[in-house]
């Protein structure tokens, strides 16, 4: 598995013609960014094409550290990892930076010791994460107010100002401040449509939310519409990018 076929596989979802077929990748693909969101988006799509289901991976001698083996005859999911070599020319000393092709293991291709248990489940009433994203909201100078809106309408976001809705349930609220985050930092300059904005804006909810073991709102359409490779890649990289920026920011 390597780039060409990255390349590939995003020629040939950009001439699917059955929406049904994109949204399902779409979907699977943003549950392995929430999975493995400070992963390159090259290498998110590369483990995703490879094992869809992987939950977690690592190199064969970094899982013996960990006490786990790599079961024989597991098939090694293939990813890029940076290098750089030294080079001299008229003297002068230059580091350049490559990628270089690496196997990885999937946990369910290991035995041996227990992990420990990460703990990143939100839990009870999520008062925890709403206060680490209005804490990220302000680092970024993002006023956050809750209001009383209208039934229909959970949240807003306007030249620096997100509003959400006070009358909804913490978990709508936290979906909803995390839509228009996305908004706000997506978005300022965007050429894009307004359909457009509105996906990569719940794409980035729903990776965020995902990673955190939150409930997401269902997620069954694709914002790759007469999209090529080319802006499909943008797209996968502006949600994985803002994405990351969030999870950092919540550490």
């Amino acid at each position: 598995m390597n780039l060409k076929e990255v390349e590939q596989a995003l020629k040939q979802l950009a001439s699917e013609t059955e929406e049904a077929k994109k949204s399902q990748f779409f979907k699977e693909y943003l549950n392995i960014m929430s999975r493995f969101w400070d992963y390159s988006p090259y290498n998110q799509l590369l483990i995703y094409l490879q094992m869809p289901n992987a939950a977690r991976v690592a190199g064969f001698h970094k899982w013996k550290q960990l006490g786990r083996s790599v079961i024989k005859g597991s098939r090694a999911i293939r990813i890029l990892a940076p290098a750089k070599s030294r080079k001299i020319e008229d003297e002068k000393e230059e580091t350049i930076t490559y990628f270089r092709r690496v196997s990885v293991f999937d946990i369910s291709q290991t035995e041996g010791k227990p992990l420990p248990d990460i703990d990143i489940e939100v839990k009870g009433e999520t008062e925890g994460l709403m206060q680490k994203l209005l804490n990220f909201c302000q680092k970024q100078n993002l006023n956050v107010a809750f209001e009383d809106l209208r039934e229909d309408l959970h949240g807003y976001a306007a030249n620096g100002n997100i509003t959400i809705n006070s009358s909804k349930s913490n978990n709508t609220q936290i979906n909803a401040l995390l839509h228009e985050i996305a908004h706000a930092l997506l978005h300022n300059t965007s050429e894009l449509s307004k359909e457009q904005k509105e996906i990569q804006a719940e794409a980035v909810a729903f990776v965020t939310a995902k990673h955190f073991n939150m409930e997401t709102k269902s997620f069954n359409y694709l914002a790759l519409y007469n999209a090529n490779q080319e802006k499909i890649m943008q797209n996968l990289k502006d949600v994985a990018g803002c994405a990351k920026t969030i999870i950092n920011g919540t550490l």
